[in-house]
């Protein structure tokens, strides 16, 4: 994912394919679940002219007021993930925004690793949209995961 973010072909790319899926959903914000996604949130943000929220293990940061007022500008929230492997992520974002008031039915993510995420958050209420699901990705036989 670092090569995405860096690499500002890449991260183009990412933010279109985010905000085609966006414009799609009818929300008023968009959160992200972990630090490693906050990047791209806040550049999809940005370009959406959305407010952007940042829920990392559950807690609101970056916020100097309580959740519940920021979400008052607000309450149809999208979650964007970087991956998504369990949604165990996802889902605690989506308690935290839900307790606060939120009303999140929905998480777009740019590569899901298909280890279970589509089907918790289903399970919880929140269809994943994944731009690239594991399935997908080839890569050349030079290249060796560990």
């Amino acid at each position: 994912m670092a090569m995405i973010f860096t690499e500002p072909t890449s991260l183009e790319i990412a933010v279109s394919l985010t905000l085609e899926e966006l414009a799609k959903l009818q929300v008023e914000k968009i959160a992200s679940p972990s630090v490693e996604a906050d990047p791209i949130v806040a550049v999809v943000g940005m370009y959406a002219k959305l407010g952007s929220l940042f829920i990392h293990q559950g807690e609101a940061i970056y916020a100097y007021e309580k959740l519940e007022n920021l979400l008052s500008r607000g309450r149809r929230v999208a979650i964007i993930a970087d991956v998504t492997l369990s949604g165990n992520t996802v889902l605690s974002a989506a308690r935290a925004l839900r307790s606060a008031g939120a009303e999140v039915r929905t998480a777009i993510t740019l590569v899901d690793l298909q280890k279970g995420a589509g089907d918790l958050l289903v399970g919880n209420g929140i269809r994943l949209i994944p731009l690239v699901e594991a399935k997908d990705i080839r890569l050349p036989r030079s290249v060796r995961m560990a």
